[in-house]
């Protein structure tokens, strides 16, 4: 019994002996992580726009020119010991970018970290997402660029360490003064706030709203690892109908672009209309650009991993309200939506009437072989012009902003990542 006792005392140990050199390890990555940031300049602007927040709590940006949103999809910084060359490569991307474009807003779009077991599904080997979100911080404070950030599914994960609000209120703390992220409704979801764009006069030109496109149906880990997605709301879509009513001249609300993660069914049924019909345009849906790349399990429907996917038995644009409420069938506010989540669409199209548009990504780390591929990886530009409509550029990392695709380790530009099937005739 004593031998028994002495060889479970030593199996114990060693297990615990493993955990504490794995958390210094990941401390040790996350520091190095933080003197590389360190090693960046900070953006020099001509004229930078600084947001002030009104008397109703949004943060308000004033020009009467152009006003240029930079949206990053699926960062996924891991911030362990494992992916240190991974989330080193992403941070370079990232900073290079902006450095170059000195957007006058940078989106994070969701999932800006990836704290999830590392290597069997690509994380860092840290639970620490709160870690992870400090370095994301420190990119925008060393660059010294405005940003807020929308929560994707991999932000808070069912074995983190920390949970949604928990991390919100991190991003939410005084001592960061180029976040304006601020949690505006109490209810569903975490990351839902309005932001302003005026012009000299005081008139509204857009809202530029921020929404939480929630995680998975529930905490378990079952969820998670069955990509169970939850979808929008009904009290989130309420909040921003009122929100946007309010800003409104009290018979039009005001015009509004949605930034978010993981898309609405709406996507899904314009992929659908356009594929069953060669992907030419149908009476309700145009292809404007991109393509769609994504590998989705064929039971779940075509290449999009939207809110509600799970749901056999609903019709993909049945999953939310946003788009009925907001959109020309509603109170006709919703102009466009941006999203990310699925790492290698980058398509764009309009669906009656509202631009759906995915952005780029810069994962490194959660798709097998991803950080090879340089064809998706890059930034999409939002620019609001003077005359109040809008236009979307896709900018790649290494075509268009000149970054080095051999810094850290090579990638390849001449292919997508699964070239068998990119689904466009274009």
């Amino acid at each position: 019994m004593k031998k028994l006792f002495k060889i479970l005392g030593i199996i114990i140990g060693s297990i615990v002996m493993i955990f504490l050199v794995l958390a210094m390890l990941n401390v040790i990555s996350s520091l190095t992580l933080k003197n590389y940031i360190r090693t960046f300049d900070k953006v020099e602007y001509a004229n930078q726009l600084v947001p002030v927040v009104d008397d109703d709590g949004h943060y308000t940006f004033t020009t009467d020119g152009d006003f240029r949103i930079m949206q990053l999809n699926d960062l996924h910084i891991a911030g362990g010991h494992y992916s240190l060359k991974k989330d080193k490569k992403t941070i370079y991307e990232v900073m290079t970018m902006v450095q170059i474009e000195k957007p006058d807003l940078v989106i994070l779009n969701g999932d800006s970290v990836f704290c999830v077991p590392g290597p069997l599904f690509g994380g860092g080997s840290s639970f620490n997402n709160k870690m992870a979100s400090r370095r994301v911080l420190d990119i925008f404070e060393k660059l010294g660029v405005y940003f807020t950030v929308a929560f994707g599914n991999h932000d808070t994960e069912a074995f983190d360490y920390y949970n949604r609000a928990q991390i919100g209120k991190l991003y939410m703390k005084d001592r960061y003064q180029y976040c304006i992220f601020q949690s505006e409704f109490d209810g569903y979801g975490v990351t839902n706030q309005c932001i302003k764009l005026e012009d000299s006069a005081g008139n509204l030109r857009k809202a530029i709203m921020v929404f939480d496109s929630n995680d998975y149906i529930d905490t378990s880990l079952k969820a998670s690892m069955n990509w169970w997605y939850d979808v929008i709301h009904d009290e989130q879509v309420q909040w921003a109908k009122e929100t946007l009513l309010s800003l409104g001249d009290g018979v039009n609300p005001a015009k509004s672009l949605f930034f978010f993660h993981i898309p609405t069914g709406e996507f899904e049924q314009a992929y659908r209309n356009l594929a069953a019909n060669n992907f030419n345009d149908t009476a309700d849906t145009k292809y404007i650009s991109g393509v769609w790349d994504e590998l989705v399990d064929p039971e779940m429907g075509g290449r999009i991993w939207y809110g509600g996917c799970q749901k056999k038995d609903v019709a993909p644009n049945d999953n939310d309200n946003l788009f009925e409420e907001l959109g020309p069938s509603g109170i006709n506010s919703l102009e466009a939506i941006f999203v990310g989540h699925d790492h290698v669409n980058n398509a764009v199209v309009e669906y009656k009437g509202v631009i759906l548009a995915y952005g780029m990504s810069l994962d490194n780390t959660a798709y097998k072989d991803i950080n090879l591929s340089g064809r998706q990886r890059g930034a999409m530009i939002v620019t609001v012009k003077n005359d109040n409509t809008f236009t979307i550029d896709h900018k790649n990392a290494y075509l268009d902003y000149g970054v080095d695709a051999n810094k850290f380790y090579n990638v390849y530009l001449d292919k997508y990542l699964y070239p068998d099937y990119v689904p466009t005739n274009r």
